[in-house]
């Protein structure tokens, strides 16, 4: 498979869908779901109003930034789904858990070295896994 090929045939909304469907899983899952968690393995207090108006100015930028990486993986992710000819949402789920094995091995053995909690392992290698296989489903059933 060509870039060009793919360019010229990637399902533009697909790969929208799946990287916006990533970045609002993150909104629910470091918020609603696993903030108490996330922020005591990282060993993160509550914020005080002065961190609150540092947060103001730079989460702007941060969360351009992070739907700006979701993109590109979902367009990774895009190239994969054509090269392989992944079609089906079992197709999809199977691509997402091994594209997750490869981003989250890494992932943990950092978490590893710097004494983080298994407990912050697992949420924030969950929160990847279900982000990758989300995105490879919608790309691999989202047909043009």
């Amino acid at each position: 498979m060509l870039l060009k090929e793919f360019f010229q045939n990637a399902n533009w909304i697909a790969i929208g869908v799946a990287a916006l469907s990533y970045f609002v899983l993150g909104a629910v899952w470091f918020s609603a779901l696993f903030q108490k968690a996330w922020m005591a393995g990282h060993n993160l207090q509550a914020p005080t109003d002065e961190m609150k108006l540092q947060m103001k100015k730079h989460m702007p930028v941060m969360m351009v930034q992070t739907l700006v990486m979701n993109i590109v993986m979902a367009i990774v992710v895009a190239m994969l789904v054509m090269a392989m000819g992944s079609v089906r949402c079992v197709a999809g789920i199977k691509l997402g858990l091994a594209l997750s094995a490869v981003g989250c091995v890494p992932l943990v053995m950092s978490h590893m070295y710097t004494m983080k909690s298994i407990k912050l392992w697992m949420v924030d290698a969950a929160y990847h896994t279900v982000g990758i296989t989300l995105m490879s489903i919608i790309i691999s059933v989202w047909h043009k």
